[in-house]
């Protein structure tokens, strides 16, 4: 933050003569309220591309770990789970240890970072929504 107002008050001073300003408080403030909501608007647009992208992206990986799970047999020995219960219970290490190499590592982990991104960008867009709202029902709000 200290860096942000350093680089307002330079880019401020540059275009102003500071001595001969009478508002010099309420110009500063204008200035510093200015870039942050440059800053808010930048952050908006971003968490709105990022949750498109990552919604976009989350169907053709989530049908690419299905096919993967399908591939590797992981659907096979997770059936022994519920269909042979008795050999479960002896080999259950050898089919603990089956289940684990059989998953996609790299598919899963994927789907899991498209999702989280997916709900990060929900989260900002809801906030930067839900502020918006705010000051907007501030704008138009009457006193008497």
């Amino acid at each position: 933050m200290d860096n942000q107002l350093e680089k307002v008050f330079k880019n401020f001073s540059a275009r102003h003569d500071l001595k001969s300003e009478v508002f010099l408080q309420s110009k500063i403030m204008t200035q510093i309220m200015a870039s942050q909501a440059k800053q808010v608007k930048l952050r908006a647009v971003a968490s709105r591309i990022v949750g498109a992208l990552s919604f976009i992206a989350l169907f053709p990986i989530i049908i690419n770990l299905f096919s993967q799970l399908q591939s590797s047999g992981f659907w096979n020995y997770f059936s022994l789970l519920f269909t042979d219960t008795g050999t479960v219970a002896i080999y259950w290490k050898e089919l603990a240890l089956s289940l684990v190499e059989a998953l996609p590592i790299f598919g899963i982990t994927l789907a899991t970072f498209l999702l989280l991104a997916l709900f990060v960008s929900l989260k900002f867009i809801n906030i930067n929504h839900l502020s918006n709202k705010l000051e907007v029902n501030k704008k138009y709000e009457f006193k008497f």
